[in-house]
């Protein structure tokens, strides 16, 4: 894998200052790793260890939320169940997916997404996900 050379400035610059992750993933390890990650490089983190947790915090929160990064393995609820709603509550939410498996299975459901990871995350591959999904030019990003 290539060495991501990203300007961090010009990621938090997409919308202006510093912004708001919510992470909804049930694995408190993958959890507290992207939160780690994502703090780092200047991003507020805001947790959510289930999908009903997770879209609590995203209605008491919205106006400070960019970006959700969504796992699609919950214990609770099924990741789509939550990707729509999220989408019904706001049209235009910006909602990167976490799995395991291809990212093509994303295209045959219909659920527009910003991006797709598939775990094990590498920051590099994060960051890069994050800063076009935000809006960020692809020219901005070396990899």
């Amino acid at each position: 894998m290539g060495k991501l050379n990203i300007d961090i400035s010009k990621v938090l610059a997409t919308q202006g200052g510093k912004q708001a992750v919510l992470v909804i993933d049930d694995s408190a390890i993958a959890r507290k790793t992207l939160s780690l990650n994502l703090e780092y490089y200047g991003f507020e983190v805001i947790e959510a260890d289930a999908g009903i947790a997770g879209l609590k915090l995203f209605l008491e929160r919205q106006r400070e939320i960019a970006i959700v990064i969504l796992d699609m393995v919950l214990e609770d609820v099924q990741g789509e169940a939550v990707l729509a709603k999220l989408q019904q509550l706001d049209p235009e939410v910006k909602v990167v997916v976490c799995t395991e498996s291809a990212s093509t299975e994303f295209k045959q459901t219909g659920q527009k997404v910003a991006g797709v990871l598939r775990k094990p995350i590498a920051t590099d591959r994060l960051l890069k996900v994050i800063h076009l999904a935000l809006g960020g030019s692809a020219a901005d990003v070396e990899a």
